[in-house]
Protein backbone atom coordinates (compact mmCIF):
# COMPACT_ATOMS: atom_id res chain seq x y z
CA UNK A 1 0.00 0.00 0.00
CA UNK A 2 2.69 2.86 0.80
CA UNK A 3 4.41 1.40 -2.64
CA UNK A 4 1.20 2.42 -4.43
CA UNK A 5 0.56 5.73 -2.25
CA UNK A 6 4.11 6.70 -3.58
CA UNK A 7 3.36 6.02 -7.12
CA UNK A 8 0.13 8.20 -6.76
CA UNK A 9 1.60 10.60 -5.21
CA UNK A 10 4.58 10.87 -8.32
CA UNK A 11 1.99 10.67 -11.09
CA UNK A 12 -0.32 13.23 -9.84
CA UNK A 13 2.95 15.40 -9.03
CA UNK A 14 3.85 14.53 -12.65
CA UNK A 15 0.03 15.68 -13.87
CA UNK A 16 0.24 18.74 -11.92
CA UNK A 17 3.42 19.89 -13.72
CA UNK A 18 1.64 19.81 -16.83
CA UNK A 19 1.10 23.18 -18.88
CA UNK A 20 -2.38 23.99 -18.66
CA UNK A 21 -3.54 23.41 -22.01
CA UNK A 22 -2.40 19.81 -21.65
CA UNK A 23 -4.05 19.00 -18.70
CA UNK A 24 -7.36 20.00 -20.63
CA UNK A 25 -6.57 18.05 -23.32
CA UNK A 26 -6.58 14.98 -20.74
CA UNK A 27 -9.97 15.93 -19.63
CA UNK A 28 -11.81 16.47 -22.35
CA UNK A 29 -10.25 12.70 -23.35
CA UNK A 30 -11.10 11.38 -20.89
CA UNK A 31 -14.71 12.63 -21.87
CA UNK A 32 -14.37 11.06 -24.99
CA UNK A 33 -13.78 8.11 -23.14
CA UNK A 34 -16.63 8.42 -20.99
CA UNK A 35 -19.22 8.91 -24.22
CA UNK A 36 -17.66 6.44 -25.98
CA UNK A 37 -18.61 3.96 -22.91
CA UNK A 38 -21.67 5.56 -22.29
CA UNK A 39 -23.13 4.61 -26.61
CA UNK A 40 -21.68 1.26 -25.72
CA UNK A 41 -23.08 0.45 -22.01
CA UNK A 42 -26.57 3.19 -21.44
CA UNK A 43 -29.59 1.63 -20.57
CA UNK A 44 -31.79 4.91 -21.31
CA UNK A 45 -31.95 6.38 -25.34
CA UNK A 46 -31.45 10.14 -23.77
CA UNK A 47 -27.76 8.95 -22.40
CA UNK A 48 -27.04 7.76 -25.55
CA UNK A 49 -28.06 10.74 -27.34
CA UNK A 50 -25.84 13.08 -25.31
CA UNK A 51 -23.14 11.09 -25.72
CA UNK A 52 -22.93 9.97 -29.18
CA UNK A 53 -23.61 13.63 -29.85
CA UNK A 54 -21.20 15.14 -27.27
CA UNK A 55 -17.75 12.66 -28.20
CA UNK A 56 -17.04 14.82 -31.39
CA UNK A 57 -16.75 17.92 -29.28
CA UNK A 58 -14.37 16.48 -26.71
CA UNK A 59 -12.42 14.92 -29.22
CA UNK A 60 -11.80 18.11 -30.75
CA UNK A 61 -11.06 20.34 -27.97
CA UNK A 62 -8.70 17.65 -26.83
CA UNK A 63 -7.08 17.57 -30.31
CA UNK A 64 -7.29 21.44 -30.11
CA UNK A 65 -5.56 21.78 -27.17
CA UNK A 66 -2.71 19.77 -27.39
CA UNK A 67 -1.67 21.19 -30.73
CA UNK A 68 -2.21 24.35 -29.18
CA UNK A 69 0.47 23.56 -26.81
CA UNK A 70 2.74 21.60 -28.88
CA UNK A 71 2.97 24.51 -31.00
CA UNK A 72 3.59 26.94 -28.19
CA UNK A 73 6.31 24.52 -26.71
CA UNK A 74 8.03 24.79 -30.13
CA UNK A 75 7.97 28.51 -30.41
CA UNK A 76 9.18 28.40 -26.96
CA UNK A 77 12.26 26.22 -27.38
CA UNK A 78 10.59 22.83 -26.44
CA UNK A 79 10.64 23.75 -22.92
CA UNK A 80 6.84 22.19 -22.39
CA UNK A 81 7.11 24.54 -18.76
CA UNK A 82 3.59 25.50 -17.14
CA UNK A 83 3.83 29.17 -17.15
CA UNK A 84 3.47 30.39 -13.71
CA UNK A 85 0.49 31.69 -12.22
CA UNK A 86 -0.53 35.26 -13.20
CA UNK A 87 1.27 35.14 -16.72
CA UNK A 88 -1.99 34.36 -18.65
CA UNK A 89 -2.87 38.14 -20.10
CA UNK A 90 -6.56 38.53 -19.86
CA UNK A 91 -8.51 38.87 -16.87
CA UNK A 92 -10.24 35.99 -18.19
CA UNK A 93 -6.51 34.21 -18.97
CA UNK A 94 -5.64 32.10 -22.26
CA UNK A 95 -8.05 32.76 -25.12
CA UNK A 96 -7.57 29.63 -26.10
CA UNK A 97 -8.82 27.72 -23.06
CA UNK A 98 -11.68 29.87 -23.00
CA UNK A 99 -13.05 29.78 -26.81
CA UNK A 100 -12.33 25.81 -26.61
CA UNK A 101 -14.63 25.56 -23.02
CA UNK A 102 -17.20 27.62 -24.34
CA UNK A 103 -17.23 25.79 -27.84
CA UNK A 104 -17.26 22.86 -26.08
CA UNK A 105 -20.34 24.24 -23.89
CA UNK A 106 -22.11 24.89 -27.05
CA UNK A 107 -21.80 22.08 -28.99
CA UNK A 108 -21.35 19.27 -25.89
CA UNK A 109 -24.27 20.83 -23.97
CA UNK A 110 -26.79 23.40 -25.08
CA UNK A 111 -27.24 21.69 -28.93
CA UNK A 112 -27.53 18.55 -27.49
CA UNK A 113 -30.10 19.72 -24.93
CA UNK A 114 -31.97 21.26 -27.75
CA UNK A 115 -32.59 17.99 -29.89
CA UNK A 116 -33.64 16.34 -26.56
CA UNK A 117 -36.42 19.31 -26.12
CA UNK A 118 -37.30 18.94 -29.67
CA UNK A 119 -37.42 15.06 -29.72
CA UNK A 120 -39.91 15.27 -26.42
CA UNK A 121 -42.05 18.01 -27.91
CA UNK A 122 -42.40 16.09 -31.16
CA UNK A 123 -43.13 12.78 -28.83
CA UNK A 124 -40.66 10.73 -30.66
CA UNK A 125 -40.01 7.16 -29.77
CA UNK A 126 -37.52 6.69 -26.77
CA UNK A 127 -37.23 8.07 -23.55
CA UNK A 128 -36.07 11.87 -23.68
CA UNK A 129 -34.81 13.15 -20.59
CA UNK A 130 -34.50 11.27 -16.99
CA UNK A 131 -37.65 11.24 -14.42
CA UNK A 132 -36.85 14.02 -12.66
CA UNK A 133 -38.02 16.44 -15.54
CA UNK A 134 -41.35 15.33 -15.14
CA UNK A 135 -41.54 14.95 -11.67
CA UNK A 136 -40.43 18.29 -11.28
CA UNK A 137 -43.03 19.53 -13.99
CA UNK A 138 -46.17 17.35 -12.22
CA UNK A 139 -45.36 19.41 -8.78
CA UNK A 140 -45.06 23.05 -10.50
CA UNK A 141 -48.59 21.95 -12.09
CA UNK A 142 -50.24 21.35 -8.80
CA UNK A 143 -48.63 24.20 -7.00
CA UNK A 144 -49.52 26.71 -10.18
CA UNK A 145 -53.14 25.17 -8.91
CA UNK A 146 -52.92 25.96 -5.81
CA UNK A 147 -52.22 22.00 -4.73
CA UNK A 148 -49.74 20.69 -2.36
CA UNK A 149 -46.78 19.86 -4.57
CA UNK A 150 -46.25 16.34 -3.20
CA UNK A 151 -48.84 14.08 -2.88
CA UNK A 152 -50.65 11.86 0.13
CA UNK A 153 -50.13 8.58 -1.19
CA UNK A 154 -48.18 9.23 -4.34
CA UNK A 155 -47.77 5.31 -6.26
CA UNK A 156 -45.20 5.30 -8.56
CA UNK A 157 -41.01 6.57 -8.44
CA UNK A 158 -41.47 8.01 -12.07
CA UNK A 159 -40.31 7.13 -15.22
CA UNK A 160 -38.48 8.82 -18.28
CA UNK A 161 -40.75 10.96 -20.07
CA UNK A 162 -40.76 10.59 -24.62
CA UNK A 163 -43.47 13.34 -24.55
CA UNK A 164 -44.56 16.34 -22.90
CA UNK A 165 -48.04 15.28 -21.67
CA UNK A 166 -49.09 15.80 -18.51
CA UNK A 167 -50.26 12.89 -17.82
CA UNK A 168 -46.32 11.35 -17.48
CA UNK A 169 -45.62 11.16 -13.62
CA UNK A 170 -48.73 12.39 -12.78
CA UNK A 171 -48.56 10.17 -9.06
CA UNK A 172 -45.17 10.07 -8.46
CA UNK A 173 -43.41 10.82 -5.68
CA UNK A 174 -41.61 14.35 -5.24
CA UNK A 175 -38.46 14.05 -2.93
CA UNK A 176 -37.37 17.25 -3.11
CA UNK A 177 -37.73 20.41 -0.87
CA UNK A 178 -40.30 23.01 -1.91
CA UNK A 179 -38.14 24.84 -4.04
CA UNK A 180 -37.40 23.06 -6.35
CA UNK A 181 -41.51 23.18 -7.64
CA UNK A 182 -40.49 26.65 -9.17
CA UNK A 183 -38.36 25.25 -11.63
CA UNK A 184 -41.94 23.53 -13.19
CA UNK A 185 -44.04 26.29 -12.86
CA UNK A 186 -42.66 27.32 -16.57
CA UNK A 187 -44.47 24.04 -17.54
CA UNK A 188 -47.88 25.51 -16.63
CA UNK A 189 -47.28 27.74 -19.92
CA UNK A 190 -49.35 27.86 -22.97
CA UNK A 191 -46.50 28.60 -25.26
CA UNK A 192 -43.98 26.29 -27.08
CA UNK A 193 -43.63 23.09 -25.42
CA UNK A 194 -39.78 23.34 -26.22
CA UNK A 195 -39.67 25.90 -23.88
CA UNK A 196 -41.90 25.01 -21.30
CA UNK A 197 -39.57 21.78 -20.56
CA UNK A 198 -38.03 22.10 -17.06
CA UNK A 199 -34.30 22.19 -18.49
CA UNK A 200 -34.63 25.15 -19.64
CA UNK A 201 -35.20 26.82 -17.02
CA UNK A 202 -32.54 24.97 -14.85
CA UNK A 203 -29.57 25.17 -17.43
CA UNK A 204 -30.52 28.76 -17.67
CA UNK A 205 -30.58 29.48 -13.47
CA UNK A 206 -27.46 27.22 -13.92
CA UNK A 207 -25.34 29.24 -16.12
CA UNK A 208 -26.21 32.76 -15.28
CA UNK A 209 -25.54 32.01 -11.53
CA UNK A 210 -21.97 30.20 -12.67
CA UNK A 211 -21.08 32.82 -14.85
CA UNK A 212 -21.88 35.06 -11.37
CA UNK A 213 -19.80 33.26 -9.04
CA UNK A 214 -16.47 32.77 -11.73
CA UNK A 215 -16.63 36.89 -12.11
CA UNK A 216 -17.00 37.70 -8.52
CA UNK A 217 -14.50 34.93 -7.52
CA UNK A 218 -10.52 35.86 -6.49
CA UNK A 219 -9.01 34.01 -8.09
CA UNK A 220 -6.23 33.48 -11.03
CA UNK A 221 -8.15 32.82 -14.76
CA UNK A 222 -6.49 28.75 -14.80
CA UNK A 223 -8.61 28.16 -11.76
CA UNK A 224 -12.19 29.88 -13.03
CA UNK A 225 -11.89 28.14 -15.91
CA UNK A 226 -11.07 24.57 -14.45
CA UNK A 227 -14.44 24.95 -12.07
CA UNK A 228 -16.73 26.05 -14.89
CA UNK A 229 -14.88 23.02 -17.06
CA UNK A 230 -16.07 20.36 -14.02
CA UNK A 231 -19.75 22.40 -13.46
CA UNK A 232 -20.95 22.46 -16.99
CA UNK A 233 -18.68 21.66 -19.16
CA UNK A 234 -17.36 17.91 -18.59
CA UNK A 235 -19.77 15.22 -18.33
CA UNK A 236 -19.73 15.81 -14.42
CA UNK A 237 -22.37 18.69 -15.46
CA UNK A 238 -23.03 18.34 -19.00
CA UNK A 239 -24.78 14.98 -18.61
CA UNK A 240 -27.15 16.14 -16.13
CA UNK A 241 -27.90 19.04 -17.79
CA UNK A 242 -29.05 17.85 -20.96
CA UNK A 243 -31.04 14.71 -19.55
CA UNK A 244 -32.05 15.99 -16.15
CA UNK A 245 -30.25 18.97 -14.09
CA UNK A 246 -32.23 18.84 -10.74
CA UNK A 247 -28.77 18.81 -9.28
CA UNK A 248 -26.81 21.40 -10.91
CA UNK A 249 -28.80 24.69 -9.80
CA UNK A 250 -28.07 23.65 -6.38
CA UNK A 251 -24.12 23.16 -7.21
CA UNK A 252 -23.99 26.76 -8.86
CA UNK A 253 -25.52 28.11 -5.77
CA UNK A 254 -23.54 26.32 -3.48
CA UNK A 255 -20.88 28.27 -5.77
CA UNK A 256 -21.74 31.46 -5.43
CA UNK A 257 -22.33 30.99 -1.58
CA UNK A 258 -18.52 30.03 -1.18
CA UNK A 259 -17.03 33.21 -3.14
CA UNK A 260 -19.66 35.19 -0.97
CA UNK A 261 -17.73 33.67 1.72
CA UNK A 262 -14.54 34.24 0.24
CA UNK A 263 -14.96 37.95 -0.80
CA UNK A 264 -16.11 38.61 3.41
CA UNK A 265 -20.10 39.18 2.21
CA UNK A 266 -21.87 37.04 5.09
CA UNK A 267 -25.17 37.83 4.43
CA UNK A 268 -25.30 37.63 1.05
CA UNK A 269 -23.64 34.21 1.55
CA UNK A 270 -26.46 32.81 3.82
CA UNK A 271 -29.23 34.14 1.81
CA UNK A 272 -27.73 32.62 -1.51
CA UNK A 273 -26.70 28.87 0.66
CA UNK A 274 -30.43 29.53 2.20
CA UNK A 275 -32.28 29.66 -1.31
CA UNK A 276 -30.09 26.12 -2.21
CA UNK A 277 -30.96 24.84 0.92
CA UNK A 278 -34.97 25.31 -0.46
CA UNK A 279 -34.15 23.02 -3.48
CA UNK A 280 -32.28 19.60 -1.71
CA UNK A 281 -31.10 18.49 1.15
CA UNK A 282 -27.53 18.05 -0.54
CA UNK A 283 -27.07 21.79 0.54
CA UNK A 284 -27.48 21.48 4.24
CA UNK A 285 -24.11 20.21 4.85
CA UNK A 286 -22.33 23.41 3.46
CA UNK A 287 -24.97 25.68 4.54
CA UNK A 288 -24.27 24.79 8.41
CA UNK A 289 -19.90 24.42 8.10
CA UNK A 290 -19.66 27.70 6.01
CA UNK A 291 -20.68 29.24 9.10
CA UNK A 292 -17.26 28.55 10.72
CA UNK A 293 -15.67 30.42 7.63
CA UNK A 294 -17.90 33.58 7.70
CA UNK A 295 -15.80 36.78 8.44
CA UNK A 296 -17.39 40.33 7.53
CA UNK A 297 -14.92 43.03 6.13
CA UNK A 298 -13.28 44.36 9.40
CA UNK A 299 -12.27 40.89 10.05
CA UNK A 300 -15.06 39.39 12.48
CA UNK A 301 -16.83 36.51 12.76
CA UNK A 302 -20.07 36.86 11.09
CA UNK A 303 -21.56 33.73 11.59
CA UNK A 304 -24.57 34.86 13.23
CA UNK A 305 -25.05 37.36 10.57
CA UNK A 306 -24.86 34.32 8.00
CA UNK A 307 -27.09 32.32 10.11
CA UNK A 308 -30.15 34.51 9.98
CA UNK A 309 -30.07 35.24 6.47
CA UNK A 310 -29.99 31.76 5.72
CA UNK A 311 -33.03 30.79 8.11
CA UNK A 312 -34.85 33.56 6.76
CA UNK A 313 -34.63 32.04 3.11
CA UNK A 314 -34.94 28.56 3.67
CA UNK A 315 -37.50 28.33 7.09
CA UNK A 316 -40.41 29.81 5.49
CA UNK A 317 -40.00 28.13 2.54
CA UNK A 318 -39.67 24.31 4.06
CA UNK A 319 -42.25 25.10 6.76
CA UNK A 320 -44.69 26.35 4.30
CA UNK A 321 -44.07 22.85 2.40
CA UNK A 322 -44.49 21.14 5.40
CA UNK A 323 -47.42 22.90 6.49
CA UNK A 324 -49.28 22.18 3.83
CA UNK A 325 -49.21 18.64 4.41
CA UNK A 326 -46.28 17.02 7.02
CA UNK A 327 -47.56 13.43 6.04
CA UNK A 328 -47.18 14.14 2.68
CA UNK A 329 -43.78 16.01 3.05
CA UNK A 330 -42.51 13.27 5.25
CA UNK A 331 -43.21 10.26 2.90
CA UNK A 332 -41.55 12.22 -0.22
CA UNK A 333 -38.86 13.68 1.00
CA UNK A 334 -37.65 11.88 4.38
CA UNK A 335 -39.29 8.54 4.34
CA UNK A 336 -38.70 7.81 -0.21
CA UNK A 337 -35.26 8.53 -0.59
CA UNK A 338 -34.22 6.52 2.92
CA UNK A 339 -36.18 3.36 1.06
CA UNK A 340 -38.52 3.47 3.87
CA UNK A 341 -41.62 3.45 1.37
CA UNK A 342 -43.63 0.79 0.59
CA UNK A 343 -42.04 1.62 -3.52
CA UNK A 344 -38.30 1.77 -3.52
CA UNK A 345 -36.00 4.51 -4.73
CA UNK A 346 -35.11 4.45 -7.88
CA UNK A 347 -31.19 5.18 -6.82
CA UNK A 348 -29.30 2.17 -6.66
CA UNK A 349 -25.59 1.29 -6.25
CA UNK A 350 -23.53 -1.09 -5.29
CA UNK A 351 -21.83 0.69 -2.63
CA UNK A 352 -21.68 -0.31 0.66
CA UNK A 353 -24.45 1.01 2.39
CA UNK A 354 -27.11 -0.35 -0.37
CA UNK A 355 -25.52 -3.71 -0.50
CA UNK A 356 -26.46 -4.16 3.09
CA UNK A 357 -29.90 -3.07 3.38
CA UNK A 358 -30.39 -5.24 0.12
CA UNK A 359 -29.06 -8.61 1.90
CA UNK A 360 -31.18 -7.71 5.52
CA UNK A 361 -34.06 -6.19 3.99
CA UNK A 362 -35.94 -7.41 7.30
CA UNK A 363 -33.94 -4.72 9.04
CA UNK A 364 -34.20 -1.69 6.67
CA UNK A 365 -35.59 0.43 8.99
CA UNK A 366 -33.16 -0.03 11.91
CA UNK A 367 -29.99 -0.66 9.20
CA UNK A 368 -31.20 2.78 7.57
CA UNK A 369 -30.94 4.60 11.70
CA UNK A 370 -27.65 2.68 12.08
CA UNK A 371 -26.65 4.00 8.89
CA UNK A 372 -27.46 7.40 9.08
CA UNK A 373 -25.99 7.60 13.40
CA UNK A 374 -22.70 6.11 11.87
CA UNK A 375 -22.42 8.74 9.04
CA UNK A 376 -23.17 11.64 11.56
CA UNK A 377 -20.93 10.29 13.78
CA UNK A 378 -18.13 9.97 11.67
CA UNK A 379 -18.29 13.55 10.26
CA UNK A 380 -18.72 15.14 13.70
CA UNK A 381 -15.43 13.36 14.64
CA UNK A 382 -14.10 14.83 11.46
CA UNK A 383 -15.18 18.28 12.39
CA UNK A 384 -13.71 18.01 15.99
CA UNK A 385 -10.47 16.69 14.81
CA UNK A 386 -10.40 18.92 11.41
CA UNK A 387 -12.06 22.31 12.30
CA UNK A 388 -12.57 24.12 8.72
CA UNK A 389 -11.90 27.45 9.11
CA UNK A 390 -11.74 29.04 5.93
CA UNK A 391 -13.83 28.61 2.71
CA UNK A 392 -11.52 26.84 0.72
CA UNK A 393 -11.20 24.32 4.05
CA UNK A 394 -14.73 24.18 4.40
CA UNK A 395 -15.09 23.42 0.91
CA UNK A 396 -13.07 20.57 1.01
CA UNK A 397 -14.22 19.13 4.24
CA UNK A 398 -17.52 19.26 2.70
CA UNK A 399 -16.42 16.90 -0.45
CA UNK A 400 -14.87 14.40 1.98
CA UNK A 401 -18.00 14.52 4.08
CA UNK A 402 -20.35 13.89 1.40
CA UNK A 403 -18.22 11.26 -0.27
CA UNK A 404 -18.97 9.41 2.95
CA UNK A 405 -22.74 10.30 3.10
CA UNK A 406 -22.87 8.65 -0.46
CA UNK A 407 -20.69 5.49 0.91
CA UNK A 408 -23.17 4.74 3.28
CA UNK A 409 -26.45 5.44 2.26
CA UNK A 410 -28.87 3.30 2.09
CA UNK A 411 -30.01 4.36 -1.40
CA UNK A 412 -27.40 6.30 -3.21
CA UNK A 413 -26.36 6.67 -6.82
CA UNK A 414 -23.04 7.83 -8.22
CA UNK A 415 -24.44 10.65 -9.79
CA UNK A 416 -23.94 11.92 -6.54
CA UNK A 417 -20.13 12.13 -6.73
CA UNK A 418 -20.42 15.33 -9.15
CA UNK A 419 -21.00 17.32 -5.51
CA UNK A 420 -17.47 16.13 -3.58
CA UNK A 421 -16.02 16.39 -7.18
CA UNK A 422 -17.00 20.04 -7.70
CA UNK A 423 -16.38 20.83 -4.17
CA UNK A 424 -13.35 19.66 -4.25
CA UNK A 425 -12.03 22.08 -7.62
CA UNK A 426 -13.82 24.59 -5.22
CA UNK A 427 -11.56 24.34 -2.61
CA UNK A 428 -8.75 25.45 -4.48
CA UNK A 429 -10.95 28.16 -6.52
CA UNK A 430 -11.49 29.92 -3.02
CA UNK A 431 -8.27 29.61 -1.55
CA UNK A 432 -7.40 33.03 -0.35
CA UNK A 433 -9.27 35.90 0.56
CA UNK A 434 -11.73 34.92 3.71
CA UNK A 435 -9.63 35.60 6.35
CA UNK A 436 -8.79 38.49 8.11
CA UNK A 437 -4.62 40.01 6.46
CA UNK A 438 -2.51 38.69 8.92
CA UNK A 439 1.25 40.42 9.59
CA UNK A 440 3.69 37.66 10.03
CA UNK A 441 7.00 38.96 10.92
CA UNK A 442 9.76 37.29 9.16
CA UNK A 443 7.78 36.98 5.98
CA UNK A 444 9.68 37.84 2.61
CA UNK A 445 6.93 40.25 2.00
CA UNK A 446 5.42 43.37 3.49
CA UNK A 447 2.15 42.88 2.01
CA UNK A 448 1.16 39.20 2.99
CA UNK A 449 -2.25 38.05 1.72
CA UNK A 450 -4.62 36.56 3.82
CA UNK A 451 -4.52 32.68 2.40
CA UNK A 452 -4.76 30.94 5.65
CA UNK A 453 -6.50 27.84 5.45
CA UNK A 454 -7.81 26.08 8.18
CA UNK A 455 -6.70 22.69 7.25
CA UNK A 456 -3.02 23.85 7.38
CA UNK A 457 -3.04 24.73 11.14
CA UNK A 458 -0.62 22.33 12.91
CA UNK A 459 -1.43 19.86 15.77
CA UNK A 460 1.82 21.85 18.04
CA UNK A 461 0.20 25.01 20.01
CA UNK A 462 1.51 27.26 22.42
CA UNK A 463 -0.24 29.22 25.06
CA UNK A 464 0.81 32.53 25.37
CA UNK A 465 0.57 33.79 29.32
CA UNK A 466 -2.83 34.30 30.26
CA UNK A 467 -2.83 37.85 31.09
CA UNK A 468 -2.11 38.15 27.27
CA UNK A 469 -5.23 35.98 26.15
CA UNK A 470 -3.14 34.97 23.03
CA UNK A 471 -2.60 31.78 20.90
CA UNK A 472 0.28 31.13 18.61
CA UNK A 473 0.06 28.45 15.75
CA UNK A 474 2.20 27.77 13.24
CA UNK A 475 0.61 28.12 9.90
CA UNK A 476 1.49 28.36 6.38
CA UNK A 477 1.52 31.87 5.10
CA UNK A 478 1.85 32.40 1.28
CA UNK A 479 3.74 35.12 -0.28
CA UNK A 480 2.07 36.39 -3.42
CA UNK A 481 4.73 39.01 -4.39
CA UNK A 482 7.66 35.94 -4.51
CA UNK A 483 5.21 32.83 -5.13
CA UNK A 484 6.45 30.85 -2.40
CA UNK A 485 5.49 29.70 0.56
CA UNK A 486 6.88 30.98 4.26
CA UNK A 487 6.40 29.87 7.57
CA UNK A 488 5.72 31.79 10.71
CA UNK A 489 4.20 32.07 13.22
CA UNK A 490 1.14 34.32 13.86
CA UNK A 491 -0.55 35.16 17.15
CA UNK A 492 -4.19 34.78 16.96
CA UNK A 493 -6.67 36.44 19.64
CA UNK A 494 -8.82 33.67 21.54
CA UNK A 495 -11.86 34.51 20.63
Amino acid sequence: MPALLDWARRAWARLAALPVLSQDGLLYLAAAALAAGIIAMAVTADYREWAEMAIGPYLAAAAASWLVQRRRNRLEGGSGQAPRAGSTPGRWGDPVRATTALLVLVFAVLLPLGYQLVWRADSLAGAHAQPEVAVIERAGDRAAHGRDPYLSSPTSVGASPSSDSRAVDASTFFPYLPGMAVFGLTNVATGSPEIDDARVVLTLFTLLVAFLALILVRAPPERRWRAFQFLVVLPSGALPLVTGGDDLPVLALMLLALVLAQRRQPVWSGLVIGVASTLKFTAWGLLVLLALAEYDRSGRRAWGRYLCAAAAVAVPVVAFGIALGPHAFLTNVIEFPLGLTKVNSPAASPLPGQVLVTLLPHLKRSLTILLVAFGLGAVLAGWWRWRPASPAAVARFTGLAIILAIVVAPATRFGYFIYPANLLVWSVLVAGGSRPAVAAAGCPSAGVTDLVDGHHYLARRRVAPATERRRERRVHIHDLNRDTPCVTVVPVLLR
